[in-house]
């Protein structure tokens, strides 16, 4: 098992190679960031005064190798807006803030989802299944800027249950400004989720173990519990790894609308200004966040099911 867990992270090399050569390239390819951060009336001799002190004015071969050198020794560069701060410092400030919300998002769609979808099997065809599946299918339909602005609307603003939008000042405060825009990431994980357990389970109630249980006079409840639901976590599993860029794309969304400063708005902020560095520093973090998290998936399943724990 140990040795399957070091090859796939190995992979993660190349991967996180062929992310940062291609957005090096895309991003060089859409104009001259002099231009995006001075605008369009500035002389010919101020832009080439900034491209010459970014470093932006030599050749594209000898900016990749040495931005590719950097990354090597764990230099993403300097950024462009932030006052001349080193990328570094800009991620690590609001690293913290999305890992938050993230989290947050990945515990409510899971618990929620799961318990929806154990109710939805057990249920079966019977109103509560029918109404935890329409609900699940309206979640994977309403886009995350649809349901941001609805409850920003109706529980912030009207109702005034949660917090208009920012960061908060002290812990407490971080984790209550931070609910509404993770239950807002969580929507779309929810219904699938749900989605998921319910066939699952439907699937599982249906095997030949699970009336064996139920032959030898075990509770309901026990036999659904310890029997079926282990069973039928091992894809839920792997969608939590899977999981993880729908997180981070919603991110951008979320955090735009509820102003919570994190890595989502600052790829918006960087994108928008031409902040090259910040922009690659922000997909170097996002693909690696992506790439442990397919990992975990992979021990997760390998851990509930012994059939995966070879070499071969």
């Amino acid at each position: 098992m140990l040795t399957v867990i070091g090859r796939r992270s190995l992979w993660a090399i190349p991967v996180l190679f062929v992310i940062q050569t291609s957005v090096f390239l895309l991003l060089n390819a859409l104009g001259d960031p002099a231009v995006a951060q001075l605008g369009p009336r500035a002389s010919a001799a101020q832009l080439q005064n900034w491209r010459h002190q970014h470093g932006t004015d030599r050749p594209l071969g000898t900016r990749y190798l040495e931005y590719m050198g950097g990354l090597v020794h764990g230099d993403m560069g300097v950024s462009h807006q932030e006052s001349r701060r080193s990328v570094t410092d800009v991620l690590e400030t609001r690293l913290p803030r999305t890992a938050l919300l993230g989290a947050m998002a990945i515990v409510i769609e899971v618990v929620l989802g799961l318990l929806l979808g154990v109710i939805a099997a057990v249920r079966r065809n019977t109103l509560v299944d029918t109404g935890v599946m329409g609900v699940a299918i309206l979640g994977i339909s309403a886009p995350t800027f649809v349901t941001g602005l609805l409850f920003l609307n109706i529980l912030a603003f009207r109702f005034g249950w949660f917090p208009v939008g920012g960061y908060g000042v002290d812990a407490m405060d971080h984790l209550r400004h931070a609910l509404l825009p993770a239950f807002t990431l969580a929507i779309t994980g929810i219904a699938t989720y749900a989605r998921v357990m319910r066939a699952e389970m439907l699937e599982t109630l249906r095997s030949d173990y699970i009336r064996t249980a139920r032959a030898k006079g075990l509770s309901e409840f026990r036999t659904v519990v310890v029997h079926a639901v282990r069973n039928a976590l091992l894809p839920v599993v792997t969608l939590v790894g899977l999981s993880l860029p729908i997180i981070v794309s919603g991110a951008i969304i979320s955090e735009a609308i509820y102003a919570w400063p994190g890595l989502g708005r600052l790829a918006v902020e960087s994108i928008t200004s031409r902040d090259d560095p910040v922009v690659m520093g922000v997909v170097l973090l996002s693909s690696l966040g992506v790439v442990i998290g397919n990992l975990f998936a992979d021990i997760g399943v390998a851990a509930l099911d012994p059939r995966v724990r070879t070499d071969g």
